[in-house]
């Protein structure tokens, strides 16, 4: 099951070898985007088996709002606010963890004033608040 619409494309082997010997840009380019990739599945597997839940969930909190911020126009920046764009469910499995989990440490955070949960929406309050549970996993 994927988590969104998707599209998949299959190019036969010798035609791919072909393009990317004839076009070094694309080369390139593949080995830059793959570059990125193993970067951020390497930081996934060091938070995954380094950092408690909390540090981890912050953490996505804290991407998920710099990647939405970055579609946002300004007008619309007035309070920081993520909308999850999975279930809890989906979101337990990506940090390791289970949902009940997730329920109790967005209460946690709430309840310390660093976020506040609507439903799919999560509005930051304290961003530096925020980010030091991100870094030392303490609430």
């Amino acid at each position: 099951m994927a988590i969104e619409n998707s599209s998949i494309l299959f190019l036969p082997r010798d035609k791919f070898v072909n393009l990317i010997t004839t076009t070094p840009a694309l080369s390139m380019n593949m080995l830059a985007d793959f570059s990125k990739r193993l970067r951020a599945f390497t930081i996934q597997i060091e938070n995954l088996s380094l950092k408690e839940v909390p540090a981890r969930l912050a953490a996505y909190i804290l991407t998920l709002s710099q990647e939405q911020l970055s579609e946002q126009k300004p007008a619309q920046n007035r309070e920081q606010m993520v909308t999850l764009p999975i279930s809890k469910a989906q979101l337990a499995n990506l940090i390791g963890t289970t949902p009940e989990t997730i329920s109790r440490i967005f209460k946690k955070m709430a309840d310390a004033a660093l976020i506040e949960v609507r439903t799919k929406d999560i509005v930051i309050l304290d961003l530096e608040g925020l980010s030091d549970v991100s870094e030392s996993g303490r609430l």
